[in-house]
């Protein structure tokens, strides 16, 4: 696990046996729903997603955060008051309260160790978003993850792919607490507001990719672009060389956009492309086009190195 992210991983296991909520993820809710004068919602109670594992992958994948059904979320007064032991990560384990914090943390590394084949081989499940990613790096040469070709939507090749793509880069999260859905406007208009809102977790994100060299590093929304532009404006500049959107035709009926990036971090550049277009919703099932997305993303980015 990153020393980088050890002291927070720590705090928010122990908010969760000790009070049953996560305080970082209650403050960064209601501070940025205070900017912004209208709700931004995210988990005090589900299990906070940080990397534990291929920390020297080739390839890196950031996403804005975890996707999760978190139920009711309609009213401060709701969300908040949602309790940790409902969900059944716990109840699976035998977690309570009276918990060891170290076998906690233990449990932590171990279930995303094994989080993707025991989802994708022993349960036999699916995941969209996960087999999205699968797709759009199916043609990014040397990315250091094994994946087949062939027909995407035989289940053969969905398992293996979905395994490895999770197994064998390392994702990242800007933000490492759940939500239901995120408006990501909410998100840029309060890190305009108030820099400091944010910007740690910029900081941190960035630490864990310089830690190793990359080959590939990707964000899956044009929403970094924002967020990259406002960091350089308002705390300190780090972006060297940002090129306007590449759009690529005749995938889908709209168009689809990539863009490279050259960032300045701790004194090395990190080459690094945005994938606006990943979270389109006119996607997610057309594993094809998203491999055509992917395909077409990594010749430009290539042509810019």
């Amino acid at each position: 696990m990153s020393h980088i992210h050890n002291n927070l991983l720590n705090q928010d296991l122990n908010d969760l046996l000790s009070t049953g909520k996560i305080n970082r993820a209650i403050h960064l809710s209601k501070s940025l729903s205070a900017l912004v004068g209208s709700p931004i919602y995210f988990s005090h109670h589900a299990i906070p997603h940080y990397p534990t594992a291929n920390l020297d992958a080739k390839t890196v994948f950031v996403h804005l955060n975890p996707g999760a059904g978190l139920g009711d979320s309609s009213t401060p007064e709701v969300f908040f008051n949602q309790k940790w032991n409902k969900s059944s990560f716990y109840q699976e384990r035998n977690i309570t309260q009276e918990m060891d914090i170290n076998r906690f943390l233990h449990i932590y590394v171990q279930e995303w160790t094994e989080y993707a084949y025991n989802r994708f081989v022993i349960k036999n499940e699916f995941d969209n978003f996960d087999y999205k990613q699968a797709c759009f790096l199916l043609h990014w040469q040397n990315s250091g993850i094994e994946l087949k070709q062939g027909d995407l939507a035989d289940k053969t090749i969905q398992q293996f792919n979905s395994v490895n793509v999770l197994n064998q880069k390392l994702q990242l999260e800007l933000f490492p607490y759940g939500s239901n859905s995120i408006d990501t406007n909410k998100i840029v208009k309060a890190f305009e507001l108030e820099p400091s809102s944010i910007a740690p977790y910029v900081e941190k994100l960035l630490d864990t990719i310089a830690l190793h060299p990359r080959t590939y590093v990707l964000f899956g929304s044009r929403i970094f672009s924002s967020l990259f532009k406002i960091y350089h404006q308002k705390v300190k500049p780090i972006i060297e060389i940002e090129e306007v959107e590449q759009k690529f035709t005749g995938i889908t009926k709209n168009s689809l956009a990539f863009s490279f990036i050259q960032l300045k971090w701790n004194n090395q550049p990190i080459h690094a492309g945005i994938a606006h277009s990943f979270p389109r919703r006119d996607l997610p099932n057309a594993y094809s086009r998203m491999a055509e997305y992917g395909e077409k993303s990594w010749l430009h980015f290539m042509s810019q190195l």
